[in-house]
């Protein structure tokens, strides 16, 4: 316990033991605090990108586009009430299903290996993080994996896909930047569902699912079109 001394004036008078005291209690506290927190990080970020990682993410697309709405709303009184032009925000929403690929070759490749495959992984989660908008959500799908999500916020499937595709091309120039003899197989494919506020967490994860899905498809033609485009180059096919 402390005793605390007053004065005559009435001003509390502390002896130098108490203080010390005060001050190990308050340097214990913060420590506590600063555990708590690096520990709540560490669960809900990947320590290699820096994204925050799948956990919860149905329900945080869901928060993140009813605040969308309301400022939506919040905007269109502004507007009445003022008479001028609003920002306009769509009722449509996109989750994205981001895959990396060429992370295994490169990983597996004598003169690469793991090290360049993860500043690939880095290089990549920089990019979808830099380029996203305002209220956008991008996560990393699971710790020591090669795929990302996105929810692209106030955007149709249309939009969210041109984003993507600006965003591939910005990845494949810093490939061919830093690591030029990887140009050409390493990139990323993705696949686009749209969701709105209406729908619950199950069916949100359907959506993410069903992205997956057309993500594995676009997958496949890509790698045809590749495998057409280098038997042509060694004159297999004309």
């Amino acid at each position: 316990m402390l005793l605390l001394h007053f004065s005559s004036e009435g001003i509390m008078d502390i002896t130098f033991f108490e203080s010390l005291i005060i001050v190990v209690l308050l340097l214990v506290t913060y420590r506590q605090y600063m555990t708590i927190r690096y520990l709540k990080n560490e669960l809900s970020h990947d320590p290699l990108t820096g994204l925050r990682i799948m956990r919860h993410f149905e329900k945080k697309c869901l928060e993140v586009m009813d605040r969308v709405e309301r400022k939506r709303e919040d905007s269109l009184a502004a507007s009445e009430e003022e008479h001028t032009p609003h920002r306009t925000y769509q009722h449509s929403h996109s989750v994205a299903f981001v895959d990396l690929d060429g992370l295994q070759w490169t990983n597996n490749h004598a003169d690469y290996g793991y090290f360049i495959g993860d500043r690939i992984l880095v290089a990549l989660a920089n990019i979808l993080n830099r380029w996203r908008r305002q209220d956008d959500l991008v996560v990393r799908r699971s710790k020591g994996g090669d795929e990302f999500l996105i929810l692209f916020a106030g955007s149709n499937k249309e939009e969210a896909e041109r984003l993507l595709l600006e965003n591939r091309r910005r990845f494949e120039r810093v490939i061919e930047n830093r690591f030029p003899g990887l140009a050409g197989n390493v990139s990323f494919s993705f696949g686009v569902r749209e969701v709105n506020l209406k729908q619950s967490e199950d069916e949100i994860a359907q959506a993410i699912e069903g992205a997956s899905k057309v993500m594995h498809r676009f997958k496949k033609e890509r790698k045809m079109d590749r495998r057409v485009s280098s038997l042509k180059e060694d004159g297999v096919l004309k």
